[in-house]
């Protein structure tokens, strides 16, 4: 199992995407809702999510990295899980500079299979 997760301004721009920069990940049921723990952030980029903070949305892909996933016909299939999480007020967020973690709580989780973010 993989997991990635993307989070975007509501434009559409992607600020952090875990994947392209190997950063920690880690979201889990718990305060409001959701807890999203990302490692690995730099003070301005933990600056500009904090000044953004209403304007984000969070993408969460988990992927069964398995060898059994095949179709009738052979061809390898990957089962991709796919979750919007948001706050419909305002995500928590908390930031360390010493560690480059920032933890986010939000209060919904929403699961989707549009093929597009």
């Amino acid at each position: 199992m993989s997991e990635r997760l993307l989070i975007k301004l509501v434009v559409g721009r992607v600020l952090v995407d875990t994947t392209e920069f190997k950063l920690p990940l880690l979201v889990e049921q718990g305060g409001r809702g959701w807890i999203i723990s990302v490692g690995g952030l730099g003070n301005r980029e933990a600056e500009y999510i904090g000044a953004n903070i209403d304007q984000l949305n969070f993408f969460h892909f988990i992927s069964d990295d398995s060898d059994d996933n095949t179709d009738d016909s052979g061809t390898e299939m990957k089962l991709i899980r796919k979750f919007w999480l948001y706050d419909l007020e305002r995500p928590l967020y908390q930031y360390d500079p010493a560690t480059g973690e920032a933890v986010f709580e939000v209060d919904s989780r929403v699961a989707y299979s549009n093929e597009r973010v």
